[in-house]
């Protein structure tokens, strides 16, 4: 319960914290340069990329809690797999996100710069340290496939301690549904995208946390 909860407690303020860092009304995620860094104030840059950076390591216990939930279900192997997967993955992700705070002041320079000369370097500067910085993200996009794949195929042969519906509460669908809604309803998309992973894993972390409330506060109630 505890380390659900702890995990619960990094999906939601890591999540404010990328939202802080990220989010701009105009969209423009998915667009080169970074663009869209520009449109976020720098005192919410700042209070985004501590908060999330401080706060991400809870995503570690969560990760052993949902490890414990397939271990103790009768997948020992795969609940291993997931929480080592998981936790590597997340701190990878980490490195990503520390990195975010010098796209952005870069975008920023960049937005507020004259000089078409400067503006080329800056822009070559920004560029290069993009390359840097996006392998890492696909680490944990990567390793969220395999967690998916896991998660959906013993969950569904019902050899975890989850219920079998709770199959469809995949990492990787969930965070497919918040890229369909992005491509699909902008406007409410635009909201969901800065912190996608967050969002999945505070619906995941959630579920898990309420269901173990329920079995815990009625005994006769079977999680399975």
């Amino acid at each position: 319960m505890w380390t659900g909860t702890a995990g619960l407690l990094g999906a939601l303020l890591v999540g404010i914290g990328e939202f802080a860092m990220q989010f701009s009304p105009l969209g423009g995620y998915e667009e080169a340069g970074y663009r869209y860094f520009a449109d976020v104030s720098k005192s919410n840059l700042s209070l985004g990329h501590f908060l999330s950076a401080f706060t991400a390591p809870l995503y570690l216990p969560g990760y052993w809690h949902l490890g414990q939930m397939f271990i103790r279900g009768g997948s020992k192997f795969e609940g291993w797999l997931i929480t080592l997967l998981g936790g590597y993955a997340f701190v990878v992700g980490n490195a990503w996100l520390g990195g975010r705070i010098y796209l952005a002041i870069t975008a920023h320079r960049i937005a507020a710069e004259t000089d078409p000369e400067t503006i080329v370097q800056l822009s070559a500067m920004l560029a290069d340290f993009g390359d840097h910085n996006e392998p890492l993200v696909n680490v944990l996009r990567f390793a969220m496939v395999i967690v998916s794949v896991l998660w959906i195929w013993r969950i569904g042969k019902g050899k975890t301690l989850y219920p079998r519906w709770m199959a469809i509460f995949s990492p990787g669908l969930l965070l497919g549904t918040i890229f369909v809604i992005y491509n699909s309803m902008p406007t409410v998309g635009v909201y969901l995208l800065p912190a996608a992973m967050n969002v999945v894993h505070f619906i995941v972390f959630g579920l898990s946390v309420i269901l173990l409330i329920r079995s815990r506060d009625n005994p006769g109630w079977s999680i399975e």
